[in-house]
């Protein structure tokens, strides 16, 4: 063996002297010599059916607070929602209500080139809690206390009480720039902002284009050098301009056109998970037949919620398992299944509370998406079968709307909703709506059965204990509705083959800093 060993090592020293001494070749006579390739151009243009007001993204909600890659968190997120190391490199708790992470801003700058420090961490956070800015992140910060730099590398987040989302509120909060921000003015940041995301601000004209610069050094390494996101409000106009080359990404394509965009060679991204589209029953309207129970399940039984995902949606979105959250929410209770469609239960149920020939209710739909409109006459109709009389109102005033859903107003009996679990990805921040705890006219519903479960879930820190009560609080919900549960929603995104790396995101974002441009 050691005889083979010694022979190959002599084969392999000849023939790297002979590939050294040999003359170099050159092309033949009229051979061609190949052009390199040219560079393919990174840049991108997206259109998405409305943009942000404004680029504060803690005065603006929305699925996710990057804004495009403009900024940072302490912590990121994950395709499937889960947290992920970012400027913070490692975290612990100190006690239940204290904890502490570990800071890396060794390579994070600013856009302005001033590097990235504990104190802007803290005065980011001091920011988004500060009940005086009446900033709309605030809602989702209501356990945070105190936040403390240690030293240059670490800061400390304290809670009012044990909180179970920490980390997920880590990942939701951005950090914005200490000095730039008092010195500017918050009404001129939202317009002119700067983060420490792998895009920085090139143009910005509200309702019509935000124009975004990559930067290479940026540890992300961003392929793309420019970023168009377009405001693009008709879908037809987005196809078109997909079609013709224009635009190489588009958001909200319409679902009866998919098929064909598939079939003409663009890529698609389907993303059905993050909120659950239904209506809410209020128990809590006095007087209403919706306050028994049994009416309740009653009308769930009623809708054919398969009909609903295969021929207004077209397949593309999922029945909602009795639960509004879907298989990839932290919190989703397996052991459920949704109500299936049964108009002899549905009469039954509602014979036994005393409406055998049925009753007139209100119902109104918020016409957030083309297919709204159609679930809520496919509802009106069922419901009809069974005996009751629905007025259907349809509505694009979001201002009435919101008054509805806050109890400014008298609600409908049946109110439309998609309820968001998004960008945590965490049944929390849907199940929040029906606290018994919710003040009046807020509240929804009043079970206390179900906040036995779901507000010891609130400040468990133990990820185990903490599924498990959501899950029991969801299964109280099943059994006692205040839900019509209907489908999980649904956008699509179509882009050319020539682009790369769009994933499927419960953040409803593209990170784009994961984007190329391929041909």
């Amino acid at each position: 063996m050691q005889r083979w060993s010694r022979l190959a090592g002599v084969l392999t020293g000849f023939w790297v002297i002979v590939a050294a001494c040999a003359p170099a070749t050159s092309p033949s006579p009229g051979a061609a010599i190949q052009p390199t390739a040219p560079a393919v151009p990174q840049t991108l243009v997206v259109a998405i059916p409305t943009l942000p007001a404004v680029l504060d993204s803690m005065a603006n909600l929305g699925f996710n607070p990057r804004r495009y890659g403009l900024y940072e968190m302490l912590l990121g997120q994950q395709d499937d929602g889960s947290v992920e190391p970012l400027l913070a490199t490692r975290w612990r708790t100190l006690d239940a209500t204290t904890w502490e992470f570990t800071l890396d801003l060794s390579n994070r700058r600013f856009h302005d080139g001033t590097p990235v420090t504990a104190e802007d961490i803290k005065f980011s956070w001091d920011r988004a809690t500060n009940p005086e800015k009446r900033l709309g992140i605030l809602s989702r910060l209501m356990t945070i206390r105190e936040v403390q730099v240690v030293d240059p590398t670490t800061v400390r987040i304290l809670t009012r009480e044990p909180d179970g989302l920490l980390l997920k509120r880590a990942a939701y909060v951005p950090i914005f720039p200490k000095a730039y921000l008092e010195r500017v003015g918050d009404a001129e940041f939202g317009i002119r902002p700067i983060g420490s995301g792998p895009f920085k601000l090139k143009e910005w004209v509200p309702n019509d284009r935000l124009v975004l610069t990559g930067i290479p050094e940026h540890p992300t390494r961003p392929a793309l050098r420019e970023l168009t996101i377009r405001q693009v409000n008709e879908a037809a106009t987005r196809v078109a301009g997909l079609r013709t080359g224009e635009l190489d990404l588009i958001s909200q394509a319409p679902l009866d056109q998919v098929d064909s965009l598939k079939s003409q060679g663009f890529e698609t991204v389907v993303i059905n998970a993050g909120i659950s589209n239904g209506f809410f029953m209020d128990p809590i309207i006095s007087n209403a037949p919706t306050r028994d129970k049994r009416v309740r399940q009653a009308i769930n039984y009623a809708i054919d919620k398969e009909a609903i995902a295969k021929n207004i949606y077209r397949g593309y979105v999922r029945v909602d398992q009795g639960q509004v959250v879907q298989e990839e929410t932290f919190g989703f209770n397996p052991n459920l299944k949704a109500y299936p469609y049964d108009p002899a239960k549905a009469k039954q149920l509602l014979a036994e509370a005393g409406y055998p020939t049925g009753f007139k209710v209100s119902m109104e739909v918020y016409n957030t998406a083309p297919e709204w409109p159609s679930v809520g006459l496919f509802v009106q109709q069922q419901l009809r079968d069974i005996g009751i009389e629905a007025d259907l109102q349809v509505t694009t005033d979001a201002a009435a709307w919101l008054d509805h859903f806050y109890g400014r107003t008298p609600r409908p009996h049946l109110l439309s909703v998609g309820l968001q679990a998004t960008p945590a990805m965490d049944a929390d921040y849907a199940l929040v709506w029906f606290s018994g705890t919710q003040p009046l006219p807020l509240r929804h519903y009043d079970n206390q059965e179900f906040d036995r479960y779901y507000l010891p879930s609130r400040t468990e820190i133990d990820e185990a204990k903490r599924r498990l009560l959501l899950q029991q609080a969801i299964a109280v919900m099943h059994e006692d509705p205040p839900f019509l549960f209907l489908t999980s929603a649904t956008q699509v995104w179509v882009f050319k083959k020539t682009v790369s790396g769009v994933t499927r995101r419960t953040d409803q974002e593209p990170k784009f800093e994961n984007v190329r441009r391929t041909g």
